[in-house]
C-alpha cells in the first residue's frame, strides 16, 4: 500500500479558485479542495479497500484548519458507524491507521513532508476533540 499526494495542477480541468490553501506550520502549506472532500488532496492504493480508504482518508485531511466542534461531529458520526467499544478506542484505531499510512508515503521529500505534517496534524486534532468529548 502507499499514499500519494494528488497535486492540484489543473490535470483535471482544476483552477486555482477549487482550491483553498491551508497553512501546516510556519513554512509548508496544502491545497484542499473546496468541495471534493473524499478524493483530494490524497490518494491510497495497493489495498484491496483502496477507494474506501482515500475517502476516509481525505474526509479527514480535509477537516485541518476548521473547528473544532467540526473535529467532534466527525468522531460522534463515525464512531456510531464503527465496531470500536469507545471512543477512545475509535480514535486509537483511526491515529494507528494514519500511523500506518504514515510509513508508506511516496513521493518527493518535500511531497512526503508536507503529507506527514497533514496526517500528524489528524492525528493531533482527533485526540483534541476526543478528549473534549470524554469532557461532556
Amino acid at each position: 500500500m502507499k499514499v500519494v499526494w494528488k497535486r492540484p495542477d489543473g490535470f483535471h480541468g482544476a483552477s486555482p479558485s477549487d482550491y483553498h490553501v491551508i497553512e501546516l506550520d510556519g513554512h509548508s502549506k496544502i491545497w484542499l479542495h473546496r468541495t471534493n472532500h473524499e478524493w483530494f488532496p490524497f490518494r491510497v492504493s495497493g489495498d484491496w479497500g483502496e477507494e474506501e480508504s482515500t475517502r476516509r482518508l481525505n474526509r479527514l485531511v480535509n477537516l485541518i484548519g476548521t473547528q473544532p466542534n467540526n473535529w467532534v461531529k466527525y468522531i460522534e458520526d463515525s464512531f456510531g458507524n464503527s465496531k470500536a467499544d469507545s471512543v477512545g478506542v475509535f480514535v486509537s484505531d483511526i491515529s494507528n491507521w494514519i500511523d500506518h499510512l504514515k510509513a508508506n508515503l511516496k513521493g518527493d521529500t518535500w511531497e512526503i513532508d508536507i503529507m506527514t505534517k497533514a496526517l500528524s496534524l489528524v492525528v493531533e486534532n482527533l485526540k483534541l476533540a476526543s478528549r473534549e468529548l470524554k469532557a461532556v
